[in-house]
């Protein structure tokens, strides 16, 4: 019975967490947070696949967006892709506004842009993705797709 007890004390010393380290905030996580958009367009084909990552960092008072990386898939795409970006503001009752937008032309595959600019924190911002497939024959597709907002 002692040594149950022993024991028992033993695990509660090892347990034990002092009450103020419960009240510290985190300390500030370094991976960076993103805004994402899918477009998928099925086709008699096959299904066509676009992903678009918005990568930003945030401070006290901005978020500041560094990288963009994209993907692409689908039956028989060729090189003549093309990839358009807009980063926008969300304003109640009137049209969004676009920060910052892009035209790049990619290949199949996956592609990526640095970038640098800050929106304040408390704006509301979300990604668009519009993605022109290059198909043979002349054919393409495209896909439309407003990402989610990110949270404030």
């Amino acid at each position: 019975m002692r040594r149950i007890q022993k024991v028992g004390a033993a695990l509660a010393a090892a347990t034990f967490v002092p009450l103020g380290s419960l009240a510290m905030p985190a300390p500030a996580q370094a991976a960076a947070a993103y805004l994402e958009a899918q477009c998928t367009y099925p086709s008699s084909r096959g299904n066509y696949v676009a992903t678009l990552r918005a990568y930003y960092n945030s401070t006290s008072t901005h978020d500041i967006f560094n990288r963009l990386n994209w993907y692409s898939h689908g039956p028989r795409m060729q090189t003549g892709n093309k990839v358009y970006i807009r980063i926008r503001k969300h304003r109640a009752g009137r049209s969004d506004q676009t920060l910052k937008s892009w035209s790049i032309k990619t290949r199949k595959g996956s592609g990526g842009r640095s970038i640098g600019f800050a929106v304040n924190r408390g704006d509301r911002i979300h990604v668009d993705l519009d993605f022109w497939f290059d198909l043979p024959r002349g054919d393409s597709y495209r896909c439309i797709k407003r990402g989610r907002s990110r949270s404030i």
